[in-house]
């Protein structure tokens, strides 16, 4: 296995990099960086003010009693009930198989981080929790994967929370997919995790459950579904003081401001209300007050100030937190120390510190995950034969080309100098004209501005010249930065966990945990040995 720093990679925003180098204009942003001597701190802090417990264990056990629980599946959930036990969460949307491997990366390493403190201390248990995002409403962001260059897509109607989605259409875009994957070990494995998932339950909830459960059993990993009437019930007063005094909006409103003056980009905007409401299982609508009436957003639901409070109380289960609030739930309902998330997930909480502590709500650890390329054997020899760096691998093939052409060109060195000599000869005519009228300046000024830029394009074909010399080559970086993912964007969003050569999937799914490093900021490059 071996690394890069994330900066060479090119694929991290100034906000990570400088997030992950702790620059100190960050430094209000969040409570606490996330080393490793953190957790523990963190974790104090939680245990003095966190008092759910009960219901929250009595929830994710009602929630997974379908599930045939692994022995440490049940020794965590055990452990939750106990006053020393934390959590540390990541959460995904219910990407149909999964979507791109990344998403394994991030259970991973919740995962593996929970392992590695457990080991190290017994004064604190650490359980690995995955949060559902089940009342997400946008279909079409996780409706498809990709296989070997395919997109299997699952077309329906929709509206509403995703997880209150029917399983309906999905045997025949899984018949399709199956019928792409070559008759073995690895076909087989996939059809029973289809057959137990997707195919043997009604709602997408309960079948992205089932197949995190199949996945991730046996390394005891906990879920939870933040669609549930007794766990909001904990959110009544936070939806409340949400709905009559906009509480959220005017905190990160202004911590918008701040990472604007200090040139970051914002991730999410808030609203005056940063509710939804279900009026059905089809239809998830915004909340909107005007002039001391709320209304529900595409519907005729109108509610005076009185009347949507009642109902908060009444029917908790009807209001679901936007982009903005579902990590405050989250907060709320667990003992969580930290979050596990991509860099624009971790971009939006920066925009979130000061309305956690506007509601009395412990600020976790916020933690890049981790991001990797998987190379197979195969792949690795082309690249050392090639002779392309690590670094390499995570530029484009025709840019890789140039740079070589251009350092290992003989006249490419001398067009700098030659360059300086024509600007040179340009600047001594310019001086000549100032003897003389106006008018011979300008075409002086003229002719240089032309010969530059007819320069530039001698440049410019003599290093395609150059690159013409190395098609061969050209064409083989193609090729094998292509069959990684890796031409046009990042493998680990593009390729599903389908689409790896493997033959057994456990196999595979234990080299990526072993991959993981939890504590580390850098970008992961390890090989895949080829076998059962």
């Amino acid at each position: 296995m071996e690394t890069i720093s994330y900066k060479d990679s090119n694929y991290f925003s100034k906000l990570m990099l400088n997030y992950i180098n702790e620059d100190e204009s960050l430094k209000n942003f969040y409570q606490l960086f996330p080393s490793k001597n953190n957790y523990i701190e963190q974790a104090k802090n939680k245990l003095e003010n966190y008092n759910h417990r009960e219901i929250l264990v009595k929830q994710i056990s009602q929630q997974m009693q379908e599930l045939d629980l692994s022995k440490k599946q049940q020794k965590n959930l055990k452990k939750l009930g106990e006053k020393n036990t934390v959590t540390i969460t990541t959460g995904h949307q219910l990407n149909l198989f999964t979507g791109p491997i990344f998403f394994f990366y991030k259970i991973m390493q919740v995962i593996k981080a929970c392992k590695e403190l457990n080991k190290e201390q017994d004064e604190i248990n650490y359980v690995p929790i995955f949060w559902m995002a089940t009342e997400d409403h946008d279909f079409e962001e996780i409706n498809h994967f990709k296989y070997n260059e395919r997109i299997i897509h699952w077309s329906k109607p929709y509206g509403g929370p995703v997880g209150r989605l029917s399983t309906d259409g999905l045997q025949e875009v899984f018949d399709y997919f199956l019928m792409l994957i070559p008759n073995g070990n690895k076909k087989e494995q996939l059809k029973e995790l289809i057959d137990q998932s997707y195919l043997s339950n009604d709602k997408l909830t309960d079948a992205t459950r089932k197949l995190v459960h199949l996945l991730f059993k046996d390394y005891g990993l906990l879920m939870i579904d933040g669609d549930d009437k007794e766990l909001k019930k904990i959110m009544v007063p936070t939806f409340e003081k949400e709905l009559i005094e906009s509480t959220s909006y005017q905190h990160v409103i202004l911590q918008n401001k701040k990472l604007e003056e200090l040139g970051y980009s914002i991730q999410v905007n808030p609203r005056e209300i940063n509710l939804f409401y279900f009026p059905n299982d089809n239809s998830r609508e915004r909340i909107v007050e005007q002039n001391g009436n709320y209304f529900v957003n595409n519907t005729s639901i109108k509610f005076s100030k009185e009347e949507i409070i009642n109902d908060l109380h009444v029917n908790p289960e009807k209001f679901s937190p936007n982009v903005i609030l579902r990590p405050l739930y989250q907060e709320t309902i667990l003992p969580n120390v930290a979050y596990i998330g991509g860099g624009g997930e971790i971009a939006y909480w920066f925009q979130l510190k000061e309305m956690f502590k506007s509601f009395e709500i412990d600020f976790p650890l916020l933690v890049l995950r981790n991001s990797m390329l998987i190379r197979t054997e195969k792949q690795f020899e082309k690249q050392q034969k090639i002779g392309l760096s690590n670094e390499e691998l995570f530029l484009n093939s025709l840019d890789i080309i140039k740079k070589r052409a251009i350092d290992s060109s003989k006249i490419a060195p001398q067009l700098p100098e030659l360059e300086k000599e024509l600007k040179s000869i340009f600047d001594k005519l310019e001086n000549l004209s100032e003897l003389t009228e106006s008018s011979f300046a300008d075409m002086i000024q003229a002719q240089k501005t032309k010969q530059l830029k007819g320069f530039e394009k001698v440049k410019k074909r003599l290093i395609h010249a150059e690159v013409k010399k190395n098609e061969e080559l050209l064409n083989r970086i193609d090729s094998l930065l292509t069959c990684l993912s890796q031409q046009n964007g990042l493998q680990e969003r593009i390729k599903n966990f389908s689409d790896f050569d493997y033959v057994n999937l456990q196999y595979f799914i234990d080299f990526i945990y072993d991959s993981i490093q939890p504590f580390a900021f850098e970008f992961i490059i390890n090989t895949l040995d080829e076998k059962p």
